[in-house]
């Protein structure tokens, strides 16, 4: 005799028998390594991250230079010059930017320089223009100018065979400026991955197409897609993909030359369509499993052909949630950047929020800083589905396990996906 179906009934709000979200995360980025390091382009290297070391070829700057458009002298020349008894020299030549000087500089003489022009021999000091008058071959100084000033000196900046870069550092706008000064055309990180989004479902069609009853547009391969490439990766789109399993198993290995990884959405859950489960099933090792969190509860994680593969629900905020919590700290990964998770403040929230007891809720807030800190204000239900309410938010508040209303008023930590100023 059969037992009643309602002895096998699962309750949506428990926590029992999944994994936390800590054990789930662990369990992904445990399983994930760097990209190996590549040579690449300095401008296509910016947001990756140094594999190695970069060290000073040379003194920076290389030799010294003129701060200032004037004259370069000998300091001792110039000491006693006053706006009423100015010291006379004779000009004996020009020192150009990008140039050798065409002198030196000897006694009762002066070298016009250009502001970033290197220091003729013999001079200690630079007098500006403006402090002087020139009249045929001669210049007179008025005002006094002591050794070194105006003068930018050889390894002001960093010094041959100094280390200017360590690895594991990311390129950003001043980084890439210290790598060319440094000779730095290629530089050795690790690369931007490469990720292939897929998703899954008979009811879906492009976002250009009208739906017909029954079928919706297909939003979760943008929201992936703006997902990666904020974060750094480059996302390519493969399309729809019906819910056949040689039809998604194909889309999959068909795309395993140009991919670093894969994510797709839909067909990880417990329904007899889930074509993504059984398109691995027995091959890879890709497996599936339930976290205790709402929304994103049904996981696939796995390699194909050493690949990471990451297996998401089909309702759009299960899919950025998920990102959030597993994605993106993996793809951070992949590029070897050590800070990989969310800036988390403390809000006070301004309105209850409800949740599942047993699982921990991210719970879509746009939060506002005030005079007493910040404030979390909820966007709208809980449903998996309502894409809108993350549109209208800039964080996810974490309501734990065990808690099944947080009352306003009452504190919670919140990740912060964008800044608080909109």
């Amino acid at each position: 005799m059969s037992e009643p179906a309602h002895e096998h009934a699962h309750d949506h709000d428990s926590g029992e028998g999944l994994l936390s979200v800590e054990d789930a995360r662990e369990r992904v980025l445990s399983r994930i390594e760097p990209l190996a390091p590549i040579a690449l382009p300095l401008y296509e290297a910016h947001g990756c991250v140094l594999a190695e070391d970069v060290v000073a070829d040379r003194d920076v700057p290389a030799f010294a230079s003129s701060a200032m458009d004037g004259f370069a002298v000998r300091s001792g020349e110039v000491a006693s010059a006053r706006p009423g008894e100015p010291v006379q020299l004779r000009i004996v030549g020009r020192a150009l930017i990008g140039q050798r000087p065409e002198t030196t500089v000897g006694g009762g003489e002066a070298v016009r320089i250009a502001t970033g022009a290197p220091i003729p021999a013999g001079a200690d000091t630079i007098v500006p223009i403006e402090n002087t008058e020139v009249s045929g071959e001669l210049v007179r100084v008025f005002a006094a100018s002591s050794e070194g000033k105006h003068i930018r000196p050889s390894g002001e900046d960093a010094r041959e065979g100094q280390t200017l870069l360590r690895a594991g550092r990311r390129i950003g706008a001043p980084e890439m400026g210290l790598l060319a000064t440094a000779g730095v055309s290629h530089p050795y990180v690790h690369p931007r991955p490469r990720v292939v989004v897929l998703s899954t479902g008979d009811e879906l069609v492009p976002p250009s197409q009208t739906p017909d009853y029954g079928q919706v547009r297909d939003s979760n391969a943008y929201l992936l897609f703006g997902a990666l490439r904020e974060v750094g990766a480059v996302p390519m789109l493969a399309g729809i993909v019906r819910d056949d399993v040689e039809t998604f198993r194909g889309a999959v290995f068909n795309h395993l030359v140009q991919a670093d990884a894969f994510v797709s959405s839909g067909g990880v859950s417990v329904g007899e369509r889930d074509v993504v489960k059984a398109a691995f099933s027995g091959r890879g090792d890709v497996e599936f499993f339930r976290v205790a969190m709402q929304p994103g509860m049904p996981q696939g994680f796995g390699h194909v052909e050493g690949k990471p593969y990451f297996g998401l629900p089909g309702n759009p905020v299960s899919v950025f949630v998920s990102f959030e919590v597993f994605i993106r700290p993996a793809v951070l990964k992949m590029m070897g950047r050590h800070q990989r998770f969310r800036p988390e403040v403390t809000a006070r929230l301004t309105d209850d929020v409800t949740g599942p007891q047993g699982k921990m809720q991210f719970a879509r807030v746009l939060v506002k800083q005030d005079g007493d800190g910040y404030t979390a204000t909820p966007t709208g239900g809980r449903g998996s589905n309502l894409i809108l309410t993350v549109s209208r938010a800039n964080g996810l508040a974490i309501v734990p396990p065990g808690v099944e209303t947080m009352s306003a008023g009452s504190e919670v930590r919140v990740w912060l996906f964008r800044s608080t100023d909109g």
